[in-house]
């Protein structure tokens, strides 16, 4: 018969509790960041897919060379499907705001994401839990055909 020490059990049961507050406080930190992330996808009011380009003409007339434009074209894809709309030249400055509000908008939802995957493992994994820890399988079974010899 074997003897416990009585402070094992306490010793455990102290890791665990301190095990839970720290998982705790890891998802509370999390949560907290992905509040701070919607928060700021939230301010984006305004934008715009795709990218903005500045494009100018020459051409050659009677030896002199003239240039047309500069000429601004929205272009990108969406529901897969390419489109381009030009852009007059006054608002160009806001269209290409937009544009980075996009590209803002993505990179934040991104994070979300990635925050939000991390919570919810975080959450699944208890104090017993595993990590990396694969199912096992069973035995294939040994019913084969014989082949008739």
């Amino acid at each position: 018969m074997r003897k416990e020490h009585p402070g094992c059990f306490f010793a455990c049961l102290l890791y665990l509790y301190g095990y839970n507050i720290a998982m705790t406080n890891k998802i509370d930190q999390l949560s907290a960041d992905r509040d701070a992330l919607l928060a700021e996808l939230k301010a984006i009011d305004r934008l715009r897919r795709g990218s903005l380009s500045r494009q100018v003409y020459s051409k050659k007339l009677a030896g002199l060379t003239l240039t047309q434009g500069p000429y601004y074209v929205l272009q990108g894809f969406y529901k897969g499907k390419k489109f381009s709309q030009r852009i007059p030249a006054e608002q160009a400055d806001q269209v290409q705001r937009q544009v980075a509000n996009f590209k803002r908008f993505q990179d934040l939802a991104d994070q979300c994401v990635s925050l939000t995957d991390q919570i919810t493992q975080l959450a699944e994994t208890g104090p017993d839990g595993k990590k990396n820890s694969r199912r096992r399988r069973s035995k294939p079974s040994v019913s084969r055909k014989l082949k008739p010899s």
